[in-house]
């Protein structure tokens, strides 16, 4: 028995560290998150006028649509989410809205859509690493791409990019959009998805800064970041909430 016990209390000793190193690690993504959160509300209320117009592509629940919404009230929105019941809400909350049961990208169609029922916010085109056990269940959405989508003579001001690792074919499908108006883009780019999809941040890079025209810059408002930079972060780990701007 006393030897059972040692035991335990060594593993036990051993798995502490470990455990105060995860909870360390959440602790900093969770004020990290909620800090970036902070900025972006602070961002669009600089930035977005009464007739401001915005896409937000991965809208999921709303809470970027909702200041949007709020502060751009005579602005024509867009709203891209491709999870049905999801899209349902925003249609019911946000009736002003244009919203779209469809996924962006830098095609046309149909494709599978990887649905973790147990974290929506984390569902995508391809499995992505997911913080706890995922309960997945594979869907067809509808698939476009944004320069083949907006009204004739819209502009945008913002375009946000929430999608969980897509966000390089999503920018593909948008080229012309943003070479032509240069809004401010607003996405995320972390190592938890992007790699999945063969994605790096001189992707990005190129896409954005290259082709654009425009900077890189964090939402604490450091930069504009230069390729090595960004890389370095992306590296990092440590930021994965980005806009770009003129």
């Amino acid at each position: 028995m006393k030897a059972r016990a040692e035991m335990w209390l060594r593993s036990t000793l051993r798995t502490f560290p470990l455990l105060r190193a995860a909870r360390a690690r959440v602790s900093a993504t969770a004020r990290r998150e909620a800090r970036d959160d902070e900025r972006l509300r602070l961002l669009l209320a600089f930035v977005l006028d009464e007739d401001s117009n915005c896409i937000d592509v991965g809208a999921h629940r709303g809470g970027v649509l909702e200041h949007i919404v709020r502060l751009a009230p005579r602005g024509r929105h867009i709203a891209f989410e491709p999870l049905p019941e999801l899209c349902a809400q925003l249609r019911a909350r946000f009736p002003g809205v244009d919203v779209r049961e469809s996924a962006l990208s830098n095609q046309r169609g149909e494709r599978t859509f990887v649905f973790v029922e147990n974290h929506p916010a984390l569902s995508g085109f391809r499995r992505r690493d997911y913080p706890s056990s995922p309960v997945v269940r594979e869907i067809s959405v509808d698939v476009d791409r944004l320069d083949d989508s907006l009204p004739d003579g819209y502009v945008p001001t913002l375009i946000k990019i929430d999608v969980e690792g897509a966000e390089r074919e999503v920018l593909e499908g948008a080229t012309e959009t943003i070479a032509q108006h240069r809004p401010l883009v607003v996405f995320e780019h972390g190592k938890g998805a992007a790699p999945h999809y063969g994605t790096q941040p001189r992707d990005l890079y190129a896409l954005l800064c290259d082709r654009a025209g425009l900077r890189i810059f964090d939402l604490d408002g450091n930069g504009p970041f230069d390729l090595g930079e960004l890389e370095r972060i992306f590296g990092r780990g440590d930021r994965w909430n980005f806009v770009a701007h003129r």
